[in-house]
């Protein structure tokens, strides 16, 4: 199975139906007017959940088994907390 690069233009969101930190990130960075890409994950998890954690770690250079799994273009951010101070670090600092 070939499982979906993070995307190097804009947010990479990873998410899973009925997470709800999924839900969260994805209406954040919606109220931000952040560009991102939704890769539903279901099917991945379904058909090779170790192959798709596997890939996941080599793409974020440590391990992640938690939804959502979000990238911002060149790297790996974490799951929605990490997503929220990254963006509220970022507007604090903006001229």
């Amino acid at each position: 199975m070939q499982f979906e690069e993070p995307s190097q233009i804009v947010y990479t969101v990873y998410s899973k139906t009925g997470c709800p930190f999924c839900t969260k990130v994805k209406d954040l960075l919606q109220e931000k007017n952040l560009a991102f890409d939704l890769i539903d994950c279901d099917e991945y998890l379904k058909e090779n959940k170790e192959a798709f954690l596997q890939f996941i770690q080599e793409k974020a250079g440590k391990e992640h088994k938690t939804f959502p799994i979000v990238f911002r273009p060149g790297y790996f951010i974490g799951g929605f907390s990490e997503t929220k101070q990254l963006i509220e670090l970022e507007e604090a600092f903006a001229f």
